[in-house]
């Protein structure tokens, strides 16, 4: 088939459409997640004094993003889809010259690798930037950019609590879905083995890759939490507790408190130490 002109541009349009679609039902998905997460934080669901229960509503958060916050999250789509087209183009043309035999140049190798490491940094950048966009969106009800400057701000003051939670994250991700998968085609070999299949090892494998996904989509929307959650926290420490605050997180709450007076005394009693180490100046 001979394209021409038209049909590649065409199709690099519908490309572009199709990772923009993607992106922005991705980008629903976590407004949707952090705004229940946000919702059952800060209406007292996971405290014991809440006034009342059952006030978390995935529909409501659903109606907020589609009514209220669609120019947001197709913006951030459109930032994903963006830095996915720089990368499918690359590649095109990394292929391009593999094909042609520059690649066997070092230095030519080089740069396609550095600029290959690039590319790969710039859309987990943009990546993690919009996940703390939706987060602040769903908290304070702000445009993206601002949401953007926000979060980012907020990593840089609290860059060792989002490190920490990351990790956590990670190590329980990988534990989970490694109990799951475990589990699940343990489960499927004994079932197999006793009705006498021939193969059971096949279809155990099978049911292990469909474990593989499941549990991955589920653990994906548990990290995604937890970082509303964090948000959220800072948020609750920043102006002190509520009775809405969770059981679980007053614990830390009080803690973090401690620390903020005990470094505020520390800092008033440097201050006053310096006041008295400085001579008056004779009049």
């Amino acid at each position: 088939m001979q394209y021409d002109s038209y049909i590649t541009w065409v199709f690099l349009f519908m490309l572009f459409g199709i990772f923009w679609i993607l992106a922005f039902l991705d980008a629903i998905q976590k407004f949707v997640v952090a705004a229940t997460t946000c919702i059952w934080y800060f209406s007292g669901n996971g405290s014991d004094n809440a006034d009342k229960k059952g006030t978390v509503s995935m529909c409501m958060t659903f109606k907020w993003a589609i009514f209220y916050h669609m120019g947001t999250m197709a913006f951030g789509g459109f930032l994903i889809a963006l830095v996915s087209m720089v990368k499918v183009i690359f590649e095109y043309f990394a292929k391009k010259a593999e094909a042609s035999g520059a690649t066997k140049n070092p230095l030519v190798k080089a740069i396609v690798c550095c600029a290959r490491c690039a590319i790969c940094l710039l859309d987990h950048c943009v990546k993690f930037i919009n996940k703390n966009a939706y987060i602040q969106c769903a908290l304070f009800s702000t445009t993206f950019c601002k949401s953007a400057q926000e979060g980012f701000y907020l990593f840089i003051r609290h860059s060792g609590k989002f490190t920490g939670i990351d990790i956590t994250g990670l190590l329980i991700s990988l534990l989970g879905k490694g109990i799951i998968i475990a589990l699940n085609v343990y489960i499927t070999i004994l079932c197999l083995k006793s009705y006498n299949v021939s193969q059971p090892y096949v279809i155990s494998i099978i049911v292990g890759v469909i474990s593989f996904v499941i549990a991955t989509l589920f653990l994906s929307i548990f990290e995604f939490s937890s970082m509303a959650i964090l948000h959220c926290f800072i948020l609750d420490s920043d102006v002190g507790g509520s009775t809405k605050t969770p059981d679980s997180l007053k614990e830390f709450l009080d803690l973090g408190n401690k620390m903020i007076a005990a470094k505020a005394r520390k800092q008033k009693t440097l201050l006053v130490k310096v006041e008295v180490t400085i001579p008056k100046r004779a009049t």
